[in-house]
């Protein structure tokens, strides 16, 4: 008997076990919150809420995808107070739900909240409620027919906005290009033999081009800001948009006020090397002049002196005012400047050869403007000594243009420098045989040279005899000229004289170099000079008081 009750007992406790064991089997797992990924809760264009817990193995990016399925089902026009933030609990996890109506839409945890920022769950359920009414409401809206309407007509407006002003811009374009190009064209001489005022009207249209542009672009930003904020689902975009940039205006504002001292330096600085260096330049210009005389400094180096004076002024007066310059301790400027720097280096190698070489020119006076002289095969008159390059002025009247690096190593030619007041000194050499009497020789050189217009009397031409050849006496007639800049005429004059004169005098002119004597001089007769096609010269008109 007691081990039938015992067996009955044990069925009974089975039986009465085994109906919980199995409730338990069917209930729901227990909650679990735990720290997750977060994910941002959007819709309809809006941020809602950031969730970062995980909750019955739910990601937080799982979760949101399930709070936009509920959101989806939220009949339009629910009216804003249905939606709303309770406390709540999700078995023993108390949080925060947001509702509409009585459909829970999302839970808002302890653990989805930012811990460096001091909210609570609650707190951020009512922010996320009222997101969320915006966002309805913004859903609503964007089905409204005379909303959109009134969006497309306000949009239609901005757009012939914006294609007027583009327009205008355009026009203002073409005018800042025309006034560059007036201002280009009252500059025309190099600047230290460099075309400086091309290069700076060039910067200029660059300048002209990006202000313009950036205008241009300026404009259809707020034209897309506008256009965006116009409807309801864009409205966010067209805000973040505005919102950048009113923080840039902001930023830039700020920046601006705080660079104000910087500034006001930097122009101080300024207008003081610009004070020094127009004094500078009235100083070495009366120099130049030769109003003032120093004992250290010539004329004729005092514009080049002019030059480096001021290019020293500015560079110091932009050495001193780097510091306040608005941005120039910034790891940018820093790296801009270091990179300009290493471009200046490498690309001004060359630039930097001529410059001092232009130097060594100049204050060695090896040439003068106005001087004839012969660079290699180059002859003509200086025009021009620069401080990159000297240009030269031929015969044919081109003008050639020779780097000062290639002219320092050259050998220079100064026919004008030795001849001072006296003017340049011309020489031509004519050979003539043995048989000439040299005394005839020397005074029909000197006769043809008092007939060769554009020759000073005083010094008087004088003649040399270079050289005793085998076959002939090499006779140098020396002159001097009136104008330098008529060299080639005068000589060109003065070599047509020459023949006439020993025609004249039957004495011939062809070197001697022959193997048999002939019979009579090789000479032109007086009556042929004016052979066809030539025209007779004009006779000299009769002076007064000649009794002609």
């Amino acid at each position: 008997m007691k081990r039938l009750l015992r067996a009955v007992l044990l069925c009974l406790a089975l039986s009465a076990a085994l109906p919980s064991s199995a409730q338990k089997a069917n209930a729901p797992p227990p909650v679990e919150v735990v720290p997750g990924e977060p994910a941002t809760l959007v819709y309809w264009n809006r941020p809602i809420v950031v969730m970062r817990a995980t909750v019955r193995g739910f990601a937080p990016a799982e979760r949101a995808e399930r709070a936009v399925r509920r959101l989806e089902e939220v009949p339009p026009g629910v009216p804003q107070e249905a939606i709303q933030a309770m406390p709540a609990k999700l078995g023993p996890v108390e949080g925060t739900a947001v509702l509409a109506g009585n459909a829970m839409l999302f839970f808002v945890f302890p653990e989805d909240t930012d811990a460096t920022s001091g909210e609570t769950a609650e707190l951020v359920a009512q922010a996320a409620a009222v997101a969320l009414r915006d966002a309805l409401a913004a859903r609503d809206a964007q089905k409204q027919p005379e909303l959109l309407l009134r969006a497309a007509l306000s949009v239609a407006a901005a757009t012939a906005a914006l294609a007027l002003i583009l327009w205008a811009l355009g026009r203002a374009r073409r005018l800042t290009a025309r006034l560059i190009e007036s201002f280009e064209s009252r500059f025309p001489r190099p600047v230290f033999g460099f075309a400086l005022w091309r290069h700076i009207a060039d910067l200029e249209r660059y300048l002209s081009r990006g202000v313009i542009l950036l205008a241009q672009l300026f404009a259809v930003y707020l034209w897309l800001t506008f256009v965006l904020s116009r409807f309801p689902y864009t409205a966010p975009w067209g805000g973040r948009l505005g919102g950048y940039l009113v923080q840039l205006a902001a930023e830039l504002g700020r920046g601006a006020l705080h660079a104000v001292p910087g500034l006001f330096a930097v122009l101080v600085i300024l207008l003081a090397a610009r004070y020094l260096t127009r004094l500078a330049s009235a100083l070495f210009g009366r120099i130049e002049q030769g109003r003032t005389a120093v004992g250290w400094l010539d004329p004729e180096t005092a514009r080049a002196t002019r030059r480096i004076v001021v290019v020293l002024l500015w560079l110091f007066a932009i050495i001193v005012a780097y510091p306040y310059i608005p941005g120039s301790d910034s790891a940018a400027f820093k790296g801009v400047s270091v990179f300009a720097g290493l471009m200046l280096t490498l690309g001004s190698t060359g630039f930097v050869s001529h410059l001092l070489s232009g130097f060594v020119v100049v204050y060695s006076r090896t040439l003068r403007t106005g001087e004839m002289v012969k660079v290699g095969d180059t002859m003509g008159t200086v025009s021009e000594v620069g401080a990159l390059a000297t240009r030269i002025v031929t015969a044919r009247g081109e003008e050639m243009s020779i780097p000062n690096s290639v002219l320092v190593g050259t050998t220079v030619t100064n026919y004008s420098r030795r001849g001072g007041e006296s003017g340049a000194l011309l020489c031509t050499t004519v050979t003539i045989g043995y048989d000439a009497p040299w005394r005839q020789v020397h005074a029909m050189l000197l006769l043809a040279a008092a007939r060769t217009a554009g020759l000073r009397t005083e010094p008087a031409p004088n003649v040399l005899q270079r050289s005793l050849s085998d076959f002939y006496v090499q006779y140098e007639l020396r002159a001097n000229l009136q104008r330098t800049e008529d060299w080639f005429v005068v000589q060109s004059a003065l070599n047509g004289q020459i023949q006439d004169v020993f025609n004249e005098f039957g004495v011939q002119i062809m070197s001697p170099h022959f193997m048999v004597q002939p019979d009579k001089s090789v000479v032109v007769p007086k009556f042929q000079w004016h052979a066809p096609p030539a025209q007779p010269e004009p006779a000299p008109r009769a002076a007064k008081g000649d009794g002609a």
